[in-house]
C-alpha cells in the first residue's frame, strides 16, 4: 500500500539543523577570509606607508631628526633647535611631520613614532667578538650621558638651554658635532598604530653621509684597537708561591679545552699586553677605570704592540678586573678597549674523601667534593669540568658532579667484591690551570651471615599531609652487609613506581606528577635487602604506612 504520510516534524527539525549548521560554518569561514584580507591588506598598506615616511624622514637634516611621537603636543619636542648660534623656537621640519600625520590619517592610522637608537663601530671590540667593523649601539649602563667605552660620544648641552636639540662646531676638530652622542649612524624605528595597537614596525639605519655623501670618521673614533692578549672573559694566574707552583706543575689525566684560556700575570712573568692598532699609535691601559694611567706602549710601523707589564700586573687584584686599552695619536683616539679577567691565587682543594676503612657494603658511597675558594677575596676561577676524572683500582669510573655544591661521586652501576681493598684516585683543576689529586682506599667486608635485618626509618608523610604533590621518601640502612639497591621496590597504592636512591643518604624517593586528589587516603609499601644470604629470614624487611592528603 501506498504510504502518503510525507515528511514528519522531526525529520524537518533536523534538516533545519543541518542546513543550519552547514550555513554558520560557511559564513564564519567567509568571516575568517575577509579578516585575513583585511589584515593583509593592512599590513601591505602599512609597508608602502612605512616606505613612503621613510622617504620623508630621510629629508630631514641629520642633526635635525629626533625621537617623533604623533599623540603628543609638538610631536613630544621641546626646546630650541638649531646651530647654538642660530637657534629657532620652531622646529624647521615641522611641516614634513605635519604632512606624515595628514598622509597616516588618511590611511586609517592614528598614531605613528619615530625612536633613534645612536650606533656607532666597534673599533675596540667592546663585545668581545673578534670584529672591530660591525655596529653596536650607544652604551651608558651608569647613566652619565656618556658612552661606557667611548667617552667623547655623549649628550652634551653645549649652550646649557636644557635640551638636546642643538649643534655646535668643535674647536679641537672644527667639525660640527650634535648635542645628542655624535655618532653620524643612527638606527631608526618607525612604529605605526591603529585603534591604539602596534600595527607595522620598521626600522632603518640612517647614515650622516647619506646627506652629504663625504666619507668621514661618522660614528667611530679616529684609531682602531684590538687587544688579542688578554683575550675577553680569560683567566690569570699566578706563580709566586711553592704551593701555586706545584698546582698548576701538576700532571692530570685530561687536557684543558681549547676555549679555557689562561694567562701568568706575576712579578716574574708579568701580564702580556699584545694587539693592533694604527702605526704609531701609543696605547694607553688602566684598571677598572680609565683614571689612572698605568702604563703606555707605542705601536710598530706596523701597529702592532707586544709586551709585559709590570704596572698593571701589580695593579690586579684577587677576583674579577676589567683591563682597559686607549690608543692615541696626534689628536685621534679610539674607544676603549675593555678586558675582563679574574686573576686566581688559590688553586682548587679535594675533601671529604668517602669511604675510607673497612665497609660493609658491595655498592658503597664512593666521593669527594672540590671546591675552588678565593684566597682573601673575590671571585674565583672555578672548577673546569672538562679535566674532571676518577679511577678506582686504575680503572677509570663513570661519576657525577654537581657544580652547586661541588660533590663529585662514582656511578652505583657495579657491585664491589668482599674482602678487596680499593683504592681510589680523583683529579682535578680549576679555570686558571691550577691543579690537585687525591687518592684514598678502603676495603669491602660484608659479614655474612647477618643477623638484623635491614632498617626502614624517617618515613615521610605520614599521617596528614598539606601537600598535593608531595616527596614520598624512607631511610633504608643496614650496618652489617649493606643495602642491595637493586633489590629495592616500593609500592605506592599498590603500584610499583621508579623511585630514586641515594647511597651518600641511604633514602629511597619518589613523586607523583599529577597532584592526589583532596581528602584521600594513600599508601607505601617498602621492600629492601641487604647483601648477606644468611639467614634467610633476615635478608629482605617489607614494611609499609600510609598517609592522607588533606590541602
Amino acid at each position: 500500500m501506498k504510504n502518503n504520510k510525507g515528511i514528519g516534524l522531526v525529520e524537518l527539525m533536523l534538516v533545519v539543523a543541518m542546513i543550519t549548521g552547514i550555513t554558520i560554518g560557511i559564513l564564519a569561514m567567509l568571516q575568517y577570509g575577509v579578516i585575513a584580507s583585511v589584515k593583509a591588506r593592512e599590513q601591505m598598506s602599512a609597508g608602502r606607508l612605512a616606505q613612503l615616511i621613510f622617504s620623508k624622514i630621510k629629508s630631514v637634516d641629520f642633526y635635525f631628526l629626533f625621537n617623533y611621537d604623533s599623540d603628543l603636543t609638538n610631536f613630544a619636542l621641546s626646546g630650541t633647535y638649531g646651530p647654538e648660534t642660530s637657534q629657532s623656537a620652531t622646529y624647521q621640519y615641522l611641516a614634513t611631520l605635519n604632512s606624515i600625520k595628514s598622509i597616516i590619517k588618511t590611511a586609517g592610522f592614528e598614531r605613528f613614532t619615530i625612536e633613534n637608537t645612536f650606533m656607532r663601530r666597534d673599533s675596540s671590540d667592546v663585545n668581545g667578538n673578534g670584529l672591530t667593523s660591525d655596529l653596536i649601539n650607544f652604551i651608558d649602563a651608569n647613566s652619565d650621558l656618556k658612552d661606557d667605552y667611548l667617552a667623547s660620544v655623549c649628550y652634551y648641552d653645549k649652550n646649557s638651554d636644557g635640551d638636546y636639540y642643538d649643534s655646535y662646531v668643535s674647536t679641537v676638530t672644527n667639525r660640527k658635532i650634535a648635542e645628542q652622542p655624535d655618532t653620524h649612524i643612527k638606527y631608526v624605528t618607525l612604529k605605526l598604530y591603529k585603534k591604539g595597537e602596534l600595527l607595522h614596525q620598521e626600522s632603518q639605519l640612517i647614515s650622516y653621509e647619506l646627506y652629504t655623501g663625504i666619507e668621514s670618521q661618522a660614528s667611530d673614533a679616529a684609531l682602531k684597537l684590538f687587544v688579542t692578549q688578554p683575550a675577553n672573559a680569560t683567566y690569570l694566574y699566578n706563580l709566586n708561591t711553592t704551593d701555586r707552583q706545584n698546582a698548576f706543575n701538576l700532571t692530570i689525566t685530561k687536557s684543558y679545552p681549547a676555549d679555557v684560556i689562561a694567562y701568568r700575570a706575576d712579578t716574574v712573568y708579568p701580564i702580556r699586553l699584545w694587539g693592533e692598532t694604527e702605526p704609531n699609535a701609543l696605547v694607553h691601559f688602566y684598571l677598572n677605570t680609565p683614571v689612572t694611567e698605568l702604563d703606555n706602549r707605542t705601536a710598530d710601523i706596523g701597529g702592532e704592540f707586544d709586551f709585559q707589564s709590570s704596572a698593571v700586573t701589580n695593579a690586579l687584584t684577587e677576583g674579577e678586573n676589567t683591563i682597559l686599552a686607549m690608543a692615541t695619536r696626534d689628536t685621534m683616539y679610539s674607544p676603549y678597549a675593555p678586558r675582563d679577567v679574574i686573576l686566581d691565587l688559590n688553586p682548587p682543594t679535594i675533601s671529604s674523601q668517602t669511604p675510607t676503612g673497612t665497609v660493609y657494603d658491595k655498592m658503597p658511597y664512593i666521593g669527594c667534593y672540590l671546591y675552588d675558594t678565593f684566597l682573601t677575596t673575590g671571585t674565583p676561577s672555578g672548577i673546569c669540568q672538562d679535566v674532571l676524572y676518577m679511577e678506582v683500582n686504575s680503572s677509570s669510573a663513570t661519576y657525577q658532579y654537581n657544580s652547586t655544591t661541588g660533590e663529585l661521586y662514582r656511578d652505583y652501576s657495579t657491585e664491589l667484591s668482599t674482602g678487596v681493598t680499593y683504592t681510589v684516585k680523583v683529579e682535578a683543576g680549576d679555570n686558571a690551570y691550577y691543579k690537585v689529586m687525591s687518592s684514598w682506599t678502603f676495603t669491602v667486608d660484608i659479614q655474612d651471615p647477618d643477623n638484623s635485618a635491614p632498617a626502614v626509618s624517617q618515613k615521610s608523610p605520614s599521617g596528614t599531609c598539606g601537600e598535593p604533590l608531595p616527596t614520598i621518601m624512607c631511610k633504608v640502612q643496614d650496618n652489617q652487609s649493606g643495602i642491595n639497591p637493586s633489590s629495592i621496590i616500593c609500592k605506592v597504592d599498590d603500584v610499583v613506581v621508579n623511585h630514586s636512591y641515594s647511597p651518600a643518604t641511604k633514602f629511597v624517593s619518589w613523586q607523583p606528577t599529577s597532584a592526589f586528589t583532596n581528602y584521600t587516603y594513600h599508601t607505601v609499601e617498602i621492600t629492601v635487602s641487604h647483601w648477606a644470604d644468611n639467614p634467610a629470614d633476615k635478608k629482605t624487611t617489607v614494611e609499609s604506612w600510609g598517609f592522607t592528603v588533606s590541602y
